[in-house]
């Protein structure tokens, strides 16, 4: 395991903490984000969002790696990528911060819920100010790991500039899924996860049909992709008949990551 001091993660974000601040920081916290393929079946990320933080003599102010063109903002902003931050600092009286964020994937593949962020917030605040008062969060979710078992999660980038408006899946579903992978059958996941996939989107449907095709156990929409649960074998194979099926009809060939 990368000790976290020595992560290229934290050490890029406490640089840039400086250069934005003028000091280093006092604190660079990181914690994984996780993606929530069902309601309650959780499977970690191995990318998530690293926060560098100091105290101020003035007001509080925010600055996201992710987002620079905005600039330092105060705590007062509208923007979607600083709530979580926000929510963190709610959780002192009177937290005058310096803050810079860095989430590790383009907010445009809708992959992070915000959970990664606040808790990395709230891990640097702690450093701070020690324990709030009341909790910044609730625990993490139980984390399922796919890859134990030969299994792959397949994140279909079709170019999707938002995360699609996707309805709760059946909450039936989410209790199967959950039966199957405390019975140790997680390939069973797969058909589930299809019946959970709410059609509507072309891209989308085509990516989710191209690699059931060619192998996928099963797959749906989350975020702004296509997640699909491959075997680890099949996976290279899978990618290449996607990107033959949906190219034709992308601006841009299919962008991966493999969980």
């Amino acid at each position: 395991m990368t000790d976290q001091a020595t992560a290229p993660e934290i050490r890029l974000t406490a640089h840039i903490f400086e250069r934005t601040y003028g000091t280093p920081p006092a604190t660079t916290r990181h914690f994984r984000g996780a993606l929530p393929l069902l309601d309650g079946v959780d499977v970690p990320l191995p990318w998530g969002a690293a926060v560098a933080a100091a105290r101020s003599d003035g007001a509080t102010s925010l600055y996201s790696m992710n987002h620079h063109s905005e600039g330092v903002v105060p705590a007062s902003t509208t923007a979607a990528w600083a709530r979580p931050c926000v929510e963190a600092l709610h959780a002192y009286a009177d937290p005058a911060t310096r803050l810079v964020v860095n989430r590790e994937l383009p907010a445009a593949t809708g992959l992070f819920t915000g959970f990664e962020t606040l808790h990395a917030t709230a891990l640097a605040l702690q450093d701070l100010y020690g324990e709030p008062e009341e909790p910044v969060a609730a625990p993490p979710p139980m984390l399922w790991d796919l890859s134990r078992s030969g299994l792959r999660l397949l994140v279909i980038d079709v170019g999707a500039r938002h995360p699609a408006a996707v309805p709760p899946a059946d909450p039936d579903l989410a209790g199967r899924a959950a039966t199957v992978l405390l019975e140790g059958r997680p390939a069973d996941l797969g058909p589930l996860l299809t019946d959970a996939h709410s059609p509507g989107n072309p891209a989308h449907d085509d990516a989710l049909e191209a690699a059931l095709d060619a192998g996928a156990l099963g797959g749906r929409t989350v975020g702004a992709c296509m997640v699909a649960l491959t075997p680890v074998d099949d996976v290279l194979h899978i990618r290449e008949q996607v990107t033959a099926r949906l190219t034709p009809n992308l601006p841009r060939p299919p962008r991966y990551l493999t969980i």
